[in-house]
């Protein structure tokens, strides 16, 4: 009887390590571009845990979420965060364009962003014509340092309270804040000035 519990119980204890070892899979975030006008393919929203990914070539609208594992963006792709909470910082390497709240567009609400924003190697094009820049981070509360380097983009960063510092290296273009300065907490180490000026 005895010997019975215990083996019951060293599998369930057994199948309780088995699950806890596996991290929750992140969720691949590619609504397309009509998303951003509310049509096919909504925007990602609600709650997601186990962190998003933006697979190369993908284009994802993120709008409203709650998002806790992070974001990480792959090579390629195109990604706008408007009004959402994002716990666990942000990678990017090689997309196309990013934009976190955007001035130029009315409906992309500012985020909060809970841990480091790690933006490198985006693409110099700005995907849409007098639209937003190739990278925007505006309107936002980020607790945890920026660091931007190696981008060949327009980069504007406006209107944010940024508790961590803003950090700059070998970026095409100095930054933009589009006449309303970021509140920084920490080391800067960007230059600031219009779409022509020269790198940092």
């Amino acid at each position: 009887m005895n010997r019975r519990v215990g083996f019951q119980l060293g599998l369930v204890a057994l199948a309780l390590t088995a699950f806890g070892g596996h991290a929750m899979a992140a969720t691949s975030c590619n609504t397309g571009p009509t998303a951003l006008l509310g049509a096919q393919g909504p925007p990602l929203s609600g709650t997601v845990t186990g962190g998003v990914v933006v697979n190369a070539g993908a284009f994802c609208v993120i709008v409203g979420a709650n998002i806790s594992g992070g974001l990480r963006v792959n090579p390629g792709a195109v990604l706008f965060v408007c009004g959402s909470t994002i716990n666990g910082g942000i990678t990017t390497n090689g997309a196309a364009q990013l934009i976190f709240g955007a001035e130029e567009l009315p409906f992309c609400e500012g985020n909060f962003i809970n841990g480091a924003v790690n933006i490198s190697n985006t693409a110099g094009g700005d995907a849409f014509p007098n639209g937003p820049p190739s990278i925007a981070v505006e309107n936002s509360t980020l607790n945890g340092g920026v660091h931007l380097s190696g981008n060949q983009g327009h980069i504007a960063v406006a209107f944010n309270t940024i508790a961590g510092g803003l950090f700059c290296s070998n970026n095409a273009f100095e930054l933009a804040d589009e006449g309303h300065p970021s509140l920084i907490t920490g080391k800067v180490t960007c230059q600031f000035g219009d779409f022509g000026g020269d790198g940092d």
